[in-house]
């Protein structure tokens, strides 16, 4: 069955190929994106979503084709469309179409698409078992603050830990762990978590701002700060945050493992916190 999609503002099926040769997404990588997650037809954290999306327009300059209650019209009637109950809406936004130049015109017309997918989001038993992690050299551009669509390095890192056997590769700059390469990364030392920092090496993760949130409404103790690579093998636990993984144990980093191998206390319960805050904001 074809997904539903949304394309400058007319709705049609991902059958439909609609993008032009010379989009400035498909050419230059020259547009950001958003994902968010549907549970029964409603979105989850939607207003966060929302927010990263017009902030990231804004960080590179490209128009934003919609105003919160227009783009919350265009979703709702997306969801409305869609066939099944549960999974997520893709969104990308480029600069627009027009002769391929690296000047461009200040004035061009967004190209704006969103599609839902069905997805089949982590069990109690994939959430309790968790993940493998691989570390590796990240080679992305210098604005990872930016959630634009050029993944190519985050891409070759995800293939680099699918043949390692891994789940995900963890991305490392000169020692400094980052992030993965479609995650955020949280670490437990000494009874404290700590995640890296919001600046230009990581992504402002919508999962991880609610985990962070959770954490010290709970009084668990939480630092911004860089883990090291040489202290990965010494960490009491570790788990990663996205959008479809919510709250993820990690289990092993370079075949070594985490914490004896299995989720941590602290982990457990910030899933349990995390998956009780995203129960409380689902809808428009």
């Amino acid at each position: 069955m074809s997904d539903v999609l949304y394309f400058n503002g007319r709705f049609t099926t991902t059958d439909e190929r609609v993008l032009g040769v010379e989009d400035r997404g498909f050419l230059f990588g020259d547009a950001v994106y958003e994902v968010f997650k549907f549970l029964s037809k409603q979105p989850v954290f939607f207003r966060d979503h929302w927010r990263r999306l017009a902030r990231n327009l804004d960080a590179i300059e490209i128009r934003n084709p919609w105003t919160e209650p227009s783009f919350i019209e265009a979703m709702r009637a997306l969801l409305e469309r869609t066939a099944f109950a549960d999974g997520i809406v893709y969104i990308q936004v480029s600069r627009g179409e027009g002769p391929r130049a690296h000047f461009y015109p200040d004035d061009m017309v967004p190209t704006t698409i969103a599609y839902s997918r069905a997805f089949k989001f982590p069990d109690a038993a994939k959430k309790e078992r968790g993940v493998q992690l691989i570390t590796t050299v990240d080679r992305r551009w210098k604005h990872c603050d930016v959630k634009s669509v050029n993944l190519l390095a985050n891409a070759l890192a995800k293939k680099e830990a699918q043949r390692a056997g891994a789940d995900e590769a963890l991305l490392v700059d000169e020692g400094a762990v980052r992030e993965g390469a479609s995650s955020n990364f949280f670490a437990v030392r000494g009874g404290r978590v700590i995640t890296h920092p919001l600046d230009e090496h990581i992504l402002p993760g919508v999962t991880r701002d609610h985990t962070i949130t959770v954490a010290r409404n709970a009084g668990i103790p939480l630092d911004e700060g860089i883990v090291r690579e040489h202290e990965l093998g010494s960490l009491e636990e570790a788990f990663i945050s996205s959008t479809t993984l919510g709250v993820m144990p990690v289990v092993k980093i370079d075949d070594r493992p985490i914490g004896g191998g299995v989720r941590g206390p602290l982990t457990a319960q910030l899933q349990r916190l995390f998956d009780e805050a995203e129960a409380h904001a689902v809808g428009f």
